[in-house]
């Protein structure tokens, strides 16, 4: 991002909370914890390290830290000098402008973690001065001049920091740069050298510092990327060179000598915890046979959620994530083998300081997402067992509604406080109706187009015998609902007129795993009358 384009972002901050506090750390003592709010942070006194995400760095006097929602930190003070720091936690976002209307979005500082700064810090000093000693922000007045000051003190922060130049000799820059070259053959001459120390200084000091040699600091990256590639169709030898090793056999003795297992049977055998962080995402796992330490809960979505036995009886042995907090503290305590996410949610780096975490990509094809998972977990009966009753149901109720209805044109429609969207065939509902039900798109529907989103009055330009519709759980997405169920374009549609509208339910989340799209399909054949029994 540009200098001036950044700063021009600044300057569209709007503070929701801004919060002051001081801290002393006992000596020796190690703090641990996921981030859930933006901070900035300065160290008045002592000495440590501070972890930031896998990435060490050196804590000391009159140091500046700036902290994002997600990073995972891990403060350490040295038993000499315990660390006394000042941090302000605040909540913000951009505010933006266009065609007479507001729009809130995520802001991405330009730098965050340690702030290499400038000689020429004293008006930052004073400002971050200002915060710690002035009132308590019990009245309106005091807390609008506490959100001015932190947004002064972020521009300053960011125009003094030093983004293009080069790191200073020390530990944080051996450290960082294992960090991020820990495939390559490194030499400890080499990493001594940038600390600015002796091998046997170096060696002492990172010992000290990590608890753990530098070759075992290098040990642990290689085979953490290791365990989250070996979630994958790669074969030994290539997940080998990915981590560093040139020979196959000396990295699966390696592994094995780490991890107790051979890298072969490590997913099948080691990997019991499997925590899972998208919807659909634990249907999968339990379809299997496996029962996940946590699920992603969508009932805060839906107005009224149902609960599928099977899944249920597994989702009670484990936690519950909350789809509107980002804090994974709980997921952390489990200690879970393995985290299973989606690429439909943004990068998360706070889940791989967890555990080893690997991303699946969205796909509506069922089948060859639970083979493809359950060849690496050694599930492959489970799987197959699944996809040949999901092939048999899908062939009784197409052929139950095909003799009873005929063809049948269906629209999904989801309606929230600002839109409706009606989604085609290239969606999870999508694969439901269309591709396991054998209904068609409702008319003018554009084939290869996942979704239109359309204001609803827009609705009178598609056509269908049957409309399934969804309404979020917000008293804002019901009005519209309300307005939409009261005017002449719906009213006009041939499946109101006929008594054919239906109560979708979740199945718009249930379909995203494969015993909820079960679930999904006997759900909507019932609607029309039809039973699977």
């Amino acid at each position: 991002m540009e200098e001036m384009d950044w700063i021009k972002r600044l300057e569209q901050l709007y503070f929701s909370a801004v919060h002051v506090r001081q801290y002393s750390s006992n000596p020796g003592e190690i703090q641990r914890r996921t981030w859930n709010r933006f901070s900035i942070c300065r160290v008045i006194a002592g000495k440590g390290t501070l972890m930031i995400n896998d990435v060490v760095h050196t804590v000391s006097q009159e140091e500046w830290f700036l902290l994002k929602p997600g990073m995972h930190v891990e403060l350490q003070t040295y038993t000499e000098a315990p660390i006394r720091y000042q941090i302000i936690l605040f909540s913000c976002v951009a505010l933006t402008r266009s065609q007479h209307n507001w729009h809130a979005s995520t802001f991405d500082f330009p730098v965050t973690g340690k702030l290499h700064m400038s000689s020429n810090t004293r008006d930052i000093h004073e400002l971050m001065n200002e915060l710690v000693s002035g009132k308590r922000p019990t009245e309106s007045p005091v807390n609008l001049r506490r959100k001015h000051l932190v947004h002064q003190l972020l521009i300053q922060l960011m125009n003094q920091v030093k983004q293009a130049a080069p790191p200073v000799a020390g530990m944080d820059l051996a450290l960082e740069y294992m960090k991020d070259n820990y495939t390559e053959d490194l030499r400890m001459e080499q990493m001594a050298q940038m600390a600015g120390l002796s091998v046997n200084h170096f060696t002492r000091t990172f010992k000290r510092q990590l608890h753990m040699t530098p070759m075992e600091y290098i040990l642990k990256q290689r085979m953490a990327k290791a365990k989250q590639l070996l979630f994958s169709s790669d074969k030994i030898k290539a997940i080998a060179e990915q981590v560093g090793y040139k020979d196959e056999h000396y990295f699966s003795r390696m592994f094995k000598k780490k991890e107790g297992i051979a890298p072969t049977l490590y997913m099948k055998k080691k990997v019991n915890r499997i925590a899972t962080t998208y919807y659909g995402l634990d249907d999968y796992v339990i379809t299997l046979g496996l029962t996940p330490v946590s699920a992603l809960s969508y009932d805060q979505r839906v107005a009224h959620p149902v609960a599928i036995p099977m899944l249920q009886a597994h989702r009670h042995q484990g936690i519950m994530l909350n789809s509107f907090d980002e804090s994974y503290d709980k997921l952390r305590r489990l200690q879970p083998d393995l985290i299973i996410t989606s690429d439909r949610l943004e990068p998360n780096e706070a889940l791989h300081h967890i555990a080893p975490t690997t991303m699946l990509e969205h796909s509506n094809h069922f089948d060859e997402r639970l083979l493809y998972m359950a060849d690496i977990m050694g599930r492959t009966e489970q799987a197959e067992r699944w996809i040949e009753e999901h092939a048999e149901l899908s062939q009784l109720l197409r052929g139950r509604i095909q003799s009873r209805w005929g063809k049948q044109r269906v629209m999904f429609l989801r309606v929230t406080a600002t839109f409706c969207r009606m989604y085609g065939r290239n969606s999870q509902t999508g694969a439901l109706l269309y591709d396991d039900l054998g209904f068609h798109l409702p008319y003018q529907f554009p084939e290869k187009q996942w979704a239109v989103e359309m204001q609803c009055d827009a609705v009178r330009l598609y056509e269908a015998d049957h409309i399934f519709v969804m309404v979020d759980p917000t008293t804002e997405a019901r009005a519209q609902l309300r307005q939409l169920q009261s005017s002449a374009e719906w009213l006009t549609l041939k499946a109101v007129q006929e008594g054919r509208v239906y109560n979708a339910e979740d199945i718009f989340f249930k379909t995203l795993g494969p015993t909820g799209r079960m679930w999904a399909m006997k759900y909507v054949a019932e609607q029309l009358g039809i039973t699977a029994r």
